[in-house]
């Protein structure tokens, strides 16, 4: 695996931090419950990790000055789309206010007809054109300095995470606001990331943990004025996962 998980870096940098606020009971748990066993890593193994990672930031750094860098340009393209629709909106009007006398000037139905050739072709090619695929090609394939991770560490680092909530028994709630005993706290979780960790537990065949998110993704997603994930999604994964639950239990008891 290319990167290690968040948790990994929070075990990591805590061992080589200058304050050791964290017991060394809690480093080595917090290293133990990683994706990749860092008792068979070097020193510069584990510093090369952490390089990896910090190029994942340098990454986002691009990513969002590409983000920018397309807004701009992509206002500045609806601009003139707007100035267009305006323009035959303006003449539209005119027209069918009283269309028989409009269409009997020779010019007028010129107007018309170019309006519908020459004048839609540029608005269709200003509608069609967008610079998002060039930029994506060009932070995704052309950046050799530039890293991705892959779907892999996604599912390392979720594992990573659900390991450590199983070793400290952490209340989901608790830890979907960010909260880690002897760690600097975090943003807390979205609908979608407590979503996203209960599909991955859901695709590593684990309901019990999908269950734990995806009841944690319910709850927020209700709060969440803007909501991040749709709700039918959470309760599709939620209610297959308890079914598969209950089965089991059916199954122990026989």
């Amino acid at each position: 695996m290319v990167f290690i998980s968040l948790i990994n870096l929070t075990a990591i940098s805590h061992c080589y931090s200058k304050s050791f606020m964290m017991s060394s009971t809690i480093k080595l748990i917090l290293i133990g419950v990683t994706v990749c066993s860092l008792s068979h890593w070097t020193t510069s193994e584990v510093f090369t990790a952490i390089v990896d990672l910090e190029k994942l930031l340098y990454t986002e750094g691009e990513i969002i000055k590409t983000i920018e860098k397309y807004i701009e340009v992509e206002e500045k393209r609806l601009q003139e789309i707007k100035k267009l629709k305006d323009e035959y909106g303006r003449l539209h009007q005119v027209a069918t206010a009283d269309s028989q006398s409009f269409l009997e000037n020779p010019i007028n139905a010129f107007l018309l007809v170019k309006r519908l050739s020459t004048d839609w072709k540029l608005a269709e090619s200003l509608m069609l054109k967008s610079t998002g695929k060039a930029m994506i090609e060009n932070i995704t394939q052309s950046r050799e300095d530039l890293k991705f991770p892959e779907d892999e560490d996604l599912t390392g680092a979720a594992e990573a995470l659900l390991r450590l909530q199983d070793t400290y028994k952490l209340d989901t709630s608790t830890l979907a606001r960010g909260q880690i005993t002897g760690t600097k706290p975090s943003h807390e979780l979205t609908a979608n990331d407590c979503f996203e960790l209960g599909r991955q537990s859901y695709n590593n065949g684990d309901h019990y943990h999908t269950i734990l998110w995806m009841q944690e993704a319910l709850d927020r997603v209700d709060e969440e004025t803007n909501k991040t994930v749709d709700k039918a999604d959470i309760l599709e994964y939620l209610a297959f996962s308890t079914y598969m639950k209950l089965n089991e239990r059916l199954f122990k008891g026989q």
